[in-house]
């Protein structure tokens, strides 16, 4: 087995919300990750976890915290998701993606398992991970949620910290349609006496974590305003790490000097992109993963902070609130609708339909790379080029 006939065979299991977004017999729940740690002998038991829920923030909070602790001279291991380019950046060891070797190894011994178990793509990706992070020795575990928090796959873990970034409305079909529900689902991470970190402190949430926190007698800490720069550039950054240096400070307070090191050192240390990533210049063009109505209200405002017009390339994947995330937008700017090679996002076809019943007037594009190529061609030097509106848009970018 190749190791593209490895990830093609782990995309291939059901269900696989990367590729379906849940369509397609979606299931959620710890019984099949429990019993498939527990077949694989429980890899990364032993290692110290930090695991991280939220609905947006949560891979560069998590990416902040390994960088610093990389500082420190602990490697680290991190699990997060999706991918951006690479299968193999789901798990990393600072700029150390997964071996493809590993990745073959892992199907070839288990496949037969696996088909019999029924299990899905992530619940096998997180398995693979915490199997390499074993198989490394390494220091510490930073685990990252994937959709939710109580019924989770990583949520078999035995954490030494929980953290949540902050709540917005997103899946809410599997998450409930109100913050406070959204909530209980994610403070389900909540473990027995281990404390955990609030990264934002929202009245529709805060009683909701200080009641799961009370029950499971676990040390509450809401995000502390640090303020220390990282070489992360969008503005919304200081909340990732806020929550971040207040992990760190909990875990290592005679180390400060240290893990904040590694804040300025997030892209060298860890390799996380798309986070406000210049891609071009003259004019400036930026991505950036941020998907939901939450995260692009911060990006509108800083677009508009950067340039008066800007041009902006966008997708979305089909189960957002599209016609709500398109009324951020300021109607004079210039939009290029886009489809993108993942078939969760919308057709940009339909996408230009909805924009258009909102009063969005764009031109709609069959690629990102065309839609980019369009803007480009449009764009005055002091405008602004933006890419995104989902994470699979700016993984069909050449960068």
């Amino acid at each position: 087995m190749t190791y593209e006939q490895a990830v093609q065979w782990l995309f291939e299991a059901l269900p696989n919300f990367q590729r379906d977004g849940g369509t397609k017999n979606y299931k959620i729940g710890l019984e099949g990750p429990l019993a498939l740690w527990e077949a694989l002998d429980f890899p990364g038991r032993k290692i110290p976890t930090i695991h991280v829920a939220g609905t947006n923030g949560k891979g560069s909070t998590a990416h902040v915290i390994a960088s610093g602790m990389k500082e420190m001279g602990l490697r680290v291991g991190v699990f997060s998701s999706p991918h951006l380019f690479d299968f193999r950046e789901r798990a990393k060891v600072g700029t150390e993606l997964v071996p493809e070797d590993y990745v073959c190894q892992f199907v070839e011994t288990n496949k037969d398992f696996f088909t019999a178990g029924g299990f899905s793509f992530f619940e096998l990706t997180t398995m693979l991970a915490l199997s390499w992070f074993e198989q490394e020795a390494v220091d510490w575990i930073v685990l990252e949620t994937g959709m939710g928090g109580r019924l989770d796959a990583t949520n078999i873990c035995l954490p030494e910290l929980t953290i949540i970034t902050n709540i917005g409305l997103d899946h809410t079909q599997w998450l409930g349609n109100t913050l406070g529900a959204i909530a209980a689902e994610k403070a389900g991470i909540m473990k027995e006496g281990v404390p955990v970190i609030i990264g934002e402190k929202h009245p529709d949430t805060k009683e909701v974590f200080t009641r799961y926190a009370r029950t499971n007698n676990a040390p509450l800490f809401w995000s502390a305003p640090f303020d220390i720069p990282t070489d992360l550039r969008g503005k919304y950054q200081v909340f990732n790490s806020n929550t971040a240096a207040t992990a760190l400070s909990l875990l290592f307070p005679e180390e400060r000097a240290l893990w904040e090191l590694g804040f300025s050192r997030v892209v060298q240390n860890t390799g996380l992109q798309g986070r406000w990533q210049q891609i071009g210049s003259n004019p400036k063009t930026i991505c950036d993963t941020g998907h939901n109505e939450h995260a692009l209200k911060h990006i509108v405002k800083q677009a508009h902070e950067v340039a008066n017009h800007v041009h902006w390339v966008l997708g979305m994947a089909s189960d957002k609130e599209h016609a709500k995330a398109l009324n951020l937008f300021p109607k004079t700017d210039s939009f290029y609708w886009t489809s993108s090679s993942s078939t969760r996002t919308i057709d940009s076809a339909a996408l230009a339909e909805i924009a258009l019943t909102s009063g969005y007037h764009g031109t709609e594009y069959s690629s990102v790379q065309e839609a980019l190529n369009a803007a480009i061609k449009h764009a005055k030097e002091d405008d602004l080029i933006f890419v995104g509106g989902s994470t699979f848009v700016v993984a069909d970018l050449n960068i």
